[in-house]
């Protein structure tokens, strides 16, 4: 019997995020010429969850509403090979060339990068590992936007360690600003310790929208979202996926992206027209958002000046 694949990713707790998953799971359909199955893991049904393909509900109690409901992967998984994206990400290419990054990946992976044991740049280091020290032959650095996963033991042995690890979560000094433990330095570790290792990051794979926020060019109606270095495109690259973060998902550039999704997908006509309509909408927001930001600059030098004048 052929392997079932597909792709899942996680809401819960607020609305917001429920929100994101539909945007993710439209950009990824307008895109994909073959869309895979795509799944999403929740606290609940609703509106949102009904236009997935599979639908799967947490147990009752389990969610946490943070980054700890990443680590339930394992229990939930609806295909045999299955790829997680969060959901503050949006396709502007098809996803499906994903599963070729990692055919010849463990069985659970990532993008990321295999560090030596003296490395300081990675989730954790060897030597606020205590007692696990004689496990651990490199440091794992990574980016938890997309998790690859093939069901098996390996795959379930990852987040059971994972999970094992959050108690201690402090003590081992992991790299990160979380307001609750991470995922990602969790998961980073936990590949460590049962030998296994991430793929090199691939460009044209997924981008991080708040490492190049002033140098990315985005356009949801041509299918660009390009990282543009030194000011010029030829100097730059082109992604498939751009992981936002949430923060960035209540910012203008965003809510155009998303804005212009919908009058994509919507049949009726003069698409060119609200187009060309959204587009100077969403230009006006981000001229009087830089005002904005400008005169804020100004007051707050000002008052500085001021302070340090007394």
């Amino acid at each position: 019997m052929a392997k079932t694949c597909g792709f899942i990713t996680i809401a819960t707790g607020k609305e917001d995020y429920y929100k994101m998953a539909a945007n993710l799971l439209h950009s990824y359909r307008h895109f994909s010429k073959q869309p895979l199955p795509f799944a999403i893991l929740a606290d609940r049904a609703n509106s949102y969850t009904e236009e997935f393909d599979d639908v799967i509900i947490m147990q009752e109690g389990k969610a946490t509403n943070s980054y700890l409901d990443k680590l339930e992967l394992d229990r939930y998984l609806p295909y045999d090979v299955t790829v997680f994206i969060d959901a503050d990400c949006l396709a502007f290419g098809d996803l499906n060339q994903t599963f070729q990054y990692f055919e010849d990946a463990d069985d659970f992976s990532c993008f990321g990068r295999v560090l030596g044991l003296d490395d300081r740049t990675g989730w954790f280091e060897y030597e606020n590992l205590g007692e696990l020290k004689n496990r651990v032959s490199y440091v794992v650095g990574l980016h938890g936007g997309i998790y690859y996963m093939r069901k098996g033991e390996t795959c379930s042995r990852i987040f059971e360690t994972a999970r094992s690890l959050v108690p201690d979560y402090r003590s081992f000094k992991f790299k990160g600003k979380f307001d609750t433990p991470g995922d990602e330095p969790l998961v980073a570790l936990s590949m460590a310790l049962n030998q296994c290792k991430p793929i090199s990051f691939i460009e044209r794979a997924i981008c991080c929208y708040w490492e190049h926020t002033d140098s990315m060019k985005i356009d949801m109606v041509s299918g660009v979202a390009q990282v543009c270095m030194d000011g010029k495109a030829e100097h730059g690259y082109e992604t498939d996926l751009v992981h936002w973060g949430t923060r960035f998902t209540r910012e203008t550039e965003y809510q155009k992206q998303v804005a212009l999704l919908n009058i994509l997908e919507d049949s009726t006509g003069e698409k060119e027209k609200r187009i060309r309509a959204c587009r100077r909408k969403y230009s006006r927001m981000a001229a009087r958002k830089r005002i904005a930001n400008l005169c804020m600059r100004v007051k707050n030098k000002l008052l500085r000046t001021i302070g340090v004048g007394k």
